[in-house]
């Protein structure tokens, strides 16, 4: 699952901040001037010998009107310095300064000159509001510059030297407790995030933080509680709804985990994680023109994602069009070389277009990825034994089984080379782990028991096969009789009509093979390459003995 992201948004008056667990973005607007009950007027010329301050405010909020703020700033340049001196304390007139200074980024100056009319005007809450306005946005953007060029602890540093004012300031401190949780400082975080609660209960904002603190250490005790909170506060909150949807997800409720995305991208279009998993979801449970949909839609917002390619890979895999599955798994490892999963798809696809070498190379690169993982074995095991290169392959499984013993198929791999090998010992070992992960398949104590009749332990064969035979409920089958005949060494010749008469051709062929190998420990040669030729015959490899039958073919002498 992915990890949840906690993401503060404040909007301030005079600045937008966006802070997100892992990734930190800024983003600044200004205040327009106030000028919209203005009547529009002719510009006229400012009159230096006789200065009319109505004339001024009406030519300054004219320019700026027009969106010429360099030019209504120009008017308080071509002021003469008696006028300035006269009119430094107007605040009619100065505080439309400090407003363009606003909207022309000079935020200094405008906190400069907000500053010298309150020193005039120390009531005026309008100049109050602005200098709060100003100053929060200057410590914004000294925030977003040390975030894009330093960290989470070089950004909280900054907080060591701010005003009084803004020490208190809800959505500064929202921004402080996401960076501490991005610092590592969870009960620091808290401890900010029950602060901030005292001062606005209920703000969703203060819950996300709490929950990507929760995600992060692990804490599953109280989390869902924590999102059904959200929820509750929020039903269409996305990250809450993400974070749903891949609880879901990983309980393979594949349809509630959909609608949880749906919920986040009815909120937030354009959030790629729930765009994502939506096209996931889509994909598990087969609506693939969805599911391609909604990744594609997530690599307009997101040319870069990676997780998209590697889908809309799956996708044209599943539709057997190879050449395009791999095309885009390509794109996904151009983005991420090192990742397992991309790598394993790549060397799958190109496995399925013949290009074993290239499936070899890619899946070799897992293996030095993650050599604790089974996966890269089983699969280049496999390549390995499409090729004959058969001592690499069995190299690989016995690595594989090491690593993941209930992965009963690599012992059934492992105990066909064997048999190949005429290593009865390890084929018989391989058969016996084998059967304790698929009671049901008779194959196994048919192969372990000729493995023990191999080595010379006629006894052991008898008393495995007799077990197992105890434990058969049903004497009739064909299974119970083929097994019983192994271990009696007799009576097999009452077998062939028997399994002549089966209607299905894998498990007819399958006992053929038992009987040939029957013939061949104890009877004529001849009559058991004449049953492994009606394994060929059938020419249906669905089961792993066709394989054994064509090597044994292989080895029995013409004239026999």
């Amino acid at each position: 699952m992915k990890k949840f992201l906690c993401a503060v948004s404040i909007l301030g008056a005079a600045a937008f901040l966006t802070v997100s667990c892992g990734s930190n973005q800024v983003e600044n607007t200004q205040p327009a001037v106030q000028v919209e009950n203005v009547q529009q007027e002719e510009v006229q010329p400012v009159n230096e010998a006789e200065f009319s301050k109505e004339g001024f405010i009406s030519e300054v909020k004219a320019l700026a009107r027009s969106g010429d703020y360099e030019g209504a700033l120009s008017l308080y340049d071509s002021m003469n310095s008696k006028t300035k001196k006269k009119y430094a304390n107007d605040l009619d007139i100065f505080i439309l300064r400090a407003q363009l200074l606003q909207v022309t980024d000079r935020l200094e100056a405008a906190r400069d000159q907000v500053d010298l009319l309150l020193k005039k005007h120390s009531k005026n809450e309008e100049l109050k509001q602005m200098s709060f306005s100003i100053r929060k946005t200057l410590f914004m953007e000294k925030l977003s510059k040390e975030l894009e060029s330093g960290s989470d602890e070089s950004a909280l540093a900054l907080y060591e030297g701010l005003d009084a004012e803004l020490k208190d300031d809800f959505s500064i401190n929202l921004i402080k407790a996401s960076l501490l949780t991005g610092a590592g400082k969870y009960d620091e975080a808290l401890a900010e995030c029950d602060h901030l609660d005292s001062v606005e209960a209920g703000r969703v904002e203060v819950m996300e933080i709490r929950l990507a603190i929760m995600d992060i250490k692990g804490d599953s005790k109280d989390r869902n509680a924590m999102l059904q909170k959200i929820i509750k506060k929020d039903p269409y909150n996305a990250p809450a709804n993400v974070a749903l949807g891949q609880s879901s997800a990983i309980k393979k409720q594949y349809g509630s985990a959909k609608q949880y995305y749906l919920k986040a991208l009815a909120k937030e279009p354009q959030n790629q994680d729930a765009l994502f998993g939506l096209g996931q979801m889509e994909y598990y449970l087969e609506n693939d023109a969805a599911a391609e949909k909604s990744l594609k839609k997530l690599l307009e917002i997101n040319p870069d994602n990676a997780q998209a390619y590697s889908y809309l890979g799956k996708l044209a895999y599943a539709n057997d069009k190879y050449v395009i599955a791999l095309s885009y798994v390509e794109k996904a490892l151009a983005l991420e070389p090192d990742n397992y999963d991309y790598n394993l798809d790549c060397g799958m696809y190109n496995r399925y277009m013949g290009h074993f070498a290239e499936a070899e190379k890619f899946w070799s690169k897992c293996v030095e990825l993650q050599p604790d993982y089974f996966l890269a074995y089983v699969y280049r095991a496999g390549i390995y034994d499409e090729q004959e290169k058969l001592d690499l392959a069995l190299e690989d499984y016995k690595v594989a089984v090491k690593l993941n013993p209930k992965y009963y198929y690599a012992y059934e791999s492992i105990g066909i080379l064997e048999l190949h090998n005429k290593n009865w010992k390890a084929a018989g070992e391989a058969f016996f782990e084998a059967r304790k992960h698929n009671l049901n398949n008779i194959s196994y104590p048919l192969l372990v028991t000729y493995c023990y009749y191999m080595l010379g332990d006629k006894k052991q064969a008898k008393k495995y096969s007799n077990d197992i035979l105890r434990k058969m409920g049903n004497i009739n089958s064909i299974d119970y009789k083929m097994l019983r005949v192994y271990h009696d060494e007799n009576g097999y010749q009452n077998l062939p009509q028997q399994i002549g008469n089966m209607s299905n051709l894998n498990d007819r062929a399958k006992m053929y093979f038992y009987l040939g190998l029957l013939y061949d420990m104890f009877g004529s040669k001849s009559a058991a390459k004449e049953y492994y030729a009606k394994v060929l015959e059938l020419n249906s490899p669905m089961f792993f003995e066709y394989r054994i039958a064509e090597w044994a073919v292989k080895e029995i002498p013409q004239d026999e």
